[in-house]
């Protein structure tokens, strides 16, 4: 069944999952068995698991970029039929000033089955105007509304503009865990949304836009991850954040070994490979035309978890710099704009691709298991046969864990 496809035939009851105990629905029966190890969450520098070689800042995430901050809603409704497991993700590039100055920004759409609203100016004008929300499919429209909602409230004279802002929106199908044509995101939650953003450390996997996603076969969702770069005698950040939905089982290799060819057990009906939406940032000062590069190793990263981005996969970057920031002046002749010597950014190619193999797995081994619409069950990834699955393919020796 094709991801896009609106019309479910059935719809049965479900249960929630209460902290003791996990109702996994098989074959009419239910199962009371905790799977072990799937309760208790880390994120993989927590696991021992180092991703690349250069280091990551301080919270080890896109908000190590001066400036960015991310909130959350999660939105966890009823039992049975119509029950919801959905949320949106606000990204604010910019401190909550990213209308009235800019920031230089690219699109690299890896795969065009999932959406991304405001694109084509964003790519018109190679600069990013609003924050970033990151939702279920279904829930885009609400999202896009309140969006416009919170801009003209909070920038006078938007409406009577010659230079609107478009929200940019992107979305991955939740449909396994959720009853996605309830549609029950609301403008509230996507100003709560707005409202949560920090900076420092970020809330991931089943939280925000990512709690009905799931990824690899196990439970996905919101992951993030960031490395610290040097060039020349300057320091840099480059930052990703990711929803994942995306791939299967069988694909996933962390750090390069096929980790899920040998999980064991864990089985559930879900084997539908959909999408997975990747934000990078950083503070170098780029261009558009090198942020479209940094875009394009944003996919090196994906492809390094084992993800081959299927038909039926929306595989959607978008990159940004806060090096820069464009007042909107619209009478203003000339910008003053910096940017990196071309023949110096491949540290920050590297960094990406690190920091987004990273953050994706951050989302996997960061979300819980979760029991969604229809008894539909996204098991976490079982951390304690990761480990030892890691272990099995290093040398003798080799200290890979603390």
């Amino acid at each position: 069944m094709q991801r896009r496809n609106f019309i479910k035939t059935t719809l049965g009851g479900f249960s929630l999952l209460s902290p003791k105990i996990l109702f996994l629905k098989t074959q009419g029966k239910y199962s009371t068995e905790v799977p072990k190890a799937s309760l208790e969450r880390k994120r993989a520098r927590e696991l021992g698991i180092r991703i690349g070689d250069q280091a990551p800042g301080p919270s080890n995430a896109i908000t190590d970029v001066k400036g960015v901050r991310v909130g959350h809603t999660t939105v966890m409704k009823g039992k049975g039929k119509g029950a919801v497991r959905t949320g949106v993700t606000a990204i604010l590039p910019n401190n909550g000033k990213i209308y009235e100055e800019n920031l230089y920004a690219s699109y690299f759409n890896l795969n065009g089955w999932g959406e991304m609203t405001g694109i084509a100016p964003l790519e018109k004008t190679g600069r990013l105007k609003t924050p970033i929300f990151l939702t279920g499919t279904y829930n885009v429209g609400i999202v896009y509304d309140a969006a416009v909602d919170y801009l003209t409230q909070n920038f006078r004279g938007l409406e009577n503009s010659e230079d609107i802002a478009q929200p940019i929106v992107g979305e991955c199908f939740d449909d396994f865990l959720s009853d996605t044509k309830r549609r029950m995101i609301s403008k509230e939650d996507v100003f709560q949304a707005i409202k949560n953003a920090r900076s420092g450390p970020v809330e991931e996997g089943s939280v925000g836009g990512g709690t009905g996603m799931v990824s690899f076969g196990f439970k996905g969702g919101i992951g993030t991850s960031s490395r610290i770069v040097s060039i020349k005698k300057d320091e840099y950040t480059v930052g990703v954040l990711v929803m994942a939905n995306t791939a299967s089982r069988r694909q996933l290799r962390i750090d390069g070994l096929p980790v899920g060819k040998e999980i064991k057990g864990f089985k559930s009906r879900y084997g539908k490979s959909k999408s997975i939406i990747l934000i990078a940032a950083t503070d170098a000062p780029l261009l558009p035309f090198q942020l479209k590069k940094i875009a394009k190793r944003v996919a090196i990263g994906l492809a390094q978890t084992g993800a081959t981005s299927n038909t039926g996969s929306g595989d959607i970057i978008l990159a940004f710099s806060t090096g820069n920031k464009i007042p909107r002046n619209l009478s203003a002749t000339f910008l003053q704009t910096r940017a990196i010597n071309d023949f110096w950014i491949t540290p920050l190619y590297t960094a990406t691709v690190e920091a987004t193999h990273e953050a994706i797995i951050n989302a996997l081994t960061s979300a819980r298991t979760i029991t969604g619409r229809d008894g539909n069950t996204a098991f976490g990834l079982p951390l304690d046969q990761v480990k030892k699955i890691i272990k099995k393919y290093r040398e003798p020796g080799e200290n890979y864990f603390d």
